[in-house]
């Protein structure tokens, strides 16, 4: 374009001037053919552009070569269990289950029986044990019983001692006051008397 106004007339094809440059594109629009045609140009391709949707930029293009980075699902799969915790313990306590189960499996029977035949007394001596150790235990748990039934006693006798302590206070000032109010009552009887 020869025109040096066609900056002007593109703002006023797009509505970006103000009231005085539009009147200003106008004149000149109408005395200059050149910037008449490109004004329309610009009006058909603002117009085909309000036409075309929106539509949203896809945040990443996905490429052909994109596969050959892409890791295994061996290499997946174990990197969803290495990254939760959640998954990670599952999985070690189903090895230590299955660890225990295999080394029970296999355990030499052998090795079992040598033991009772060598011992047989091992199930009475293992009984006699759990009963001395339930048997100590129940001592210290019914002499844990004692002293705290002894603690609660001694409480309870100290409460009761401050409250007959109270009690006799109180009872001694009520006396006080009787003797008070008696002798107050017979000194104004006897000057009721008196007079």
């Amino acid at each position: 374009m020869s025109c040096e106004r066609i900056e002007l007339v593109r703002d006023f094809a797009f509505e970006e001037l103000d009231a005085a440059g539009r009147r200003s594109v106008e004149q000149h629009i109408a005395a200059c053919g050149e910037c008449a045609l490109e004004l329309q140009r610009l009006q058909l391709t603002a117009a085909a552009l309000r036409i075309v949707p929106d539509r949203e930029i896809p945040q990443r293009i996905a490429f052909v070569s994109d596969k050959v980075f892409e890791p295994s699902p061996a290499v997946r799969f174990f990197r969803g269990i290495w990254n939760s915790g959640a998954k990670l313990a599952f999985v070690s306590a189903c090895l230590l289950a299955a660890a225990i189960g295999y080394s029970a499996w296999h355990r030499p029977l052998e090795v079992r029986t040598v033991v009772h035949a060598a011992n047989p007394d091992v199930s009475k001596q293992v009984e006699e044990a759990v009963n001395r150790a339930v048997a100590a235990v129940r001592e210290q748990d019914r002499r844990a019983a004692q002293l705290e039934l002894a603690a609660v006693e001694k409480k309870y006798d100290d409460r009761q001692k401050a409250l007959m302590v109270s009690v006799q206070e109180n009872f001694e000032v009520m006396q006080k006051r009787l003797s008070s109010y008696t002798m107050l009552a017979s000194a104004d009887m006897s000057r009721e008397t008196g007079q």
